[in-house]
């Protein structure tokens, strides 16, 4: 489609062949069709905010805002200190972070400066929505499909096949999402050792990188200093740090990179809301205590609820190392049923995310946080679970 015709236009091809970002697409479906008694469950933390960050939302209301392109210079500060302790690498502030709009311009940002038209990029899938940004940069996404019976783990040996004259990157999640699959340093250091050998870009989105059920050390790729003038990390503040509705991310990269990744957040929005940057120092700063038990209840939560999942004939799971999500495997209840497991779960007031968002067919995405009535009911609802074979949608 080389564009289309609207009532006061023409518009442009990359915004008509634009697919929608899976899970907004899937609010609004759920919006419409959704049960009265759908339960609520959330892939993330959602938490009051302590007094020390309303106190700085306050605060901030009343300052005259300062407008760095790259954020606030305290915050990339403070960023830098938590990111050199974890890696054990030093960090530039200055030099090797930037501030985003969330972990999604973040990524946006990465793909435009260092992609151009025609260039691959490697994708081990299932994984989150990265296929719209990756096309708005006019390149192109090569996925590599990894497989349940591995516990989702990157197939490296697909990973160096799929490597061609045009491949520029390879795009991690870590942890991913959606399936809670955690690598191992060992499977990190297999990437960058084939991007160095091939001259490729790694480039590693960690937003849930906080969400660690224990069982495996999280390794983030800021930790290969000896390859770092080829690795990008992008992290969402939003997510490690309960504000989502802030939206806050940063960009992890060489100070040759930053460069580019500046002009191109100057060009889009200048530059970060002030308000939302002070919000998140005081969040990063700040007591901790607020945050404290997340992982262990969800720990709790993902195990009744894989338990569960093991009671069933019609649906399998393989337990997620971290993150906020299961992705368990429908497609014996499709096939008993002919109607998509996405539909059969409305039915039930469970939301989910259908698997072929991820590049994972059969299987859907589901949150894992609820208070602990609503995990009772999801429990319950997922033991009884049995194909439907008259579902309509919209029906009750």
């Amino acid at each position: 489609m080389a564009g289309a015709k609207g009532g006061h236009g023409r518009l442009a091809a990359r915004a008509t062949d634009l697919v929608r970002v899976g899970s907004r697409e899937i609010e609004d479906v759920l919006a419409e069709h959704g049960p009265p008694g759908r339960l609520r469950l959330r892939g993330g933390p959602v938490l009051p905010l302590p007094p020390h960050v309303r106190e700085a939302a306050i605060s901030a209301l009343s300052e005259p805002d300062r407008r760095p392109a790259r954020g606030l210079p305290e915050l990339r500060e403070a960023i830098a200190v938590l990111l050199s302790a974890e890696t054990g690498s030093p960090v530039d502030p200055h030099r090797q972070l930037i501030l985003t709009n969330g972990a999604m311009q973040g990524l946006s940002t990465v793909f435009r400066a260092l992609l151009d038209p025609g260039d691959e990029v490697i994708v081990p899938t299932p994984t989150f929505f990265f296929d719209g940004a990756i096309r708005l940069a006019e390149a192109v996404p090569v996925y590599v499909p990894c497989r349940a019976e591995d516990a989702w783990a990157w197939d490296i040996d697909r990973v160096q096949k799929a490597v061609g004259p045009r491949t520029r990157m390879i795009l991690l999640c870590n942890p991913n999402n959606p399936t809670g699959f955690l690598p191992s340093r060992d499977d990190l250091a297999e990437i960058v050792a084939l991007a160095r050998k091939r001259d490729l870009v790694v480039v590693s989105d960690e937003s849930f990188h906080y969400a660690n059920f224990g069982e495996r050390d999280f390794v983030s790729l800021a930790s290969f200093a000896e390859a770092a003038e080829r690795l990008v990390t992008v992290r969402s503040l939003s997510k490690s740090h309960a504000l989502a509705s802030w939206r806050m991310g940063y960009i992890h990269a060489p100070a040759a990179m930053l460069d580019a990744f500046a002009t191109l957040v100057e060009w889009e929005c200048l530059h970060c809301g002030y308000v939302q940057q002070r919000v998140t120092h005081a969040a990063i700063t700040g007591p901790q205590d607020w945050l404290a038990g997340i992982n262990e209840e969800y720990r709790r939560i993902r195990d009744r609820l894989v338990a569960a999942i093991g009671q069933s004939e019609w649906i399998s799971a393989v337990t997620p190392a971290a993150g906020p999500f299961l992705f368990p495997d429908f497609s014996k209840a499709e096939a008993a049923s002919q109607t998509g497991a996405f539909e059969q779960l409305l039915e039930l007031g469970i939301p989910t995310v259908p698997g072929h968002y991820f590049h994972g067919p059969g299987h859907v995405r589901l949150p894992i946080g609820a208070d602990p009535q609503t995990v009772d009911r999801l429990v319950e609802r997922l033991e009884h679970f049995t194909p439907n074979k008259g579902f309509r949608r919209g029906g009750n």
